[in-house]
């Protein structure tokens, strides 16, 4: 019984991972023509760190799977983490920067995206856990994962809008 319930809440993650993934999905038809457009890149995060997010939710939750065996604090702790690393998978997964012209569009931890203008960028900071944080005049703000593909254009634009701040 024990195995069949560690097993069950494997399958539940797997199954929330797919659901969130496919619900906030952006490789639509429409979306792949956009990407098309002269002067428009858009940047996802890079293939080894989306397969790091994965592998290490397996990891962790087979080892929760075989805690869940012995402790009912496993099947707990199971629960607990299952939205979490869904969440996470599903983010790193979708996360995208499109970048046109002076324009960046950003994807936000609630799976929405936020446009703001380069021209109003005033302070770009390296910060030691993978991002960037962006300031804008107003007091916009927003974080930038680095470990994106196309990151050299991306870097170049936000350089380019160095005298701006």
């Amino acid at each position: 019984m024990e195995q069949v319930l560690s097993y069950a809440m494997l399958g539940m993650a797997i199954a929330l991972l797919a659901v969130l993934m496919r619900m906030f999905s952006r490789l639509s038809s429409e979306g792949l023509e956009i990407a098309r457009d002269a002067g428009r890149s858009v940047h996802e995060v890079a293939i080894p760190i989306r397969v790091i997010a994965a592998l290490s939710t397996l990891i962790v939750l087979i080892r929760v799977a075989e805690v869940a065996q012995v402790s009912v604090y496993g099947v707990i702790g199971g629960l607990i983490l299952m939205p979490s690393l869904a969440w996470l998978n599903a983010y790193v997964w979708q996360f995208r920067a499109t970048l046109k012209g002076s324009d960046l569009t950003v994807m936000g931890p609630n799976f929405r995206t936020q446009d703001y203008d380069l021209t109003r960028l005033i302070e770009v900071r390296d910060n030691l856990h993978g991002t960037w944080g962006l300031r804008f005049q107003g007091g916009e703000g927003c974080w930038l994962l680095k470990y994106l593909s196309g990151r050299n254009t991306l870097r170049r634009a936000l350089l380019e809008a160095q005298p701006y701040y």
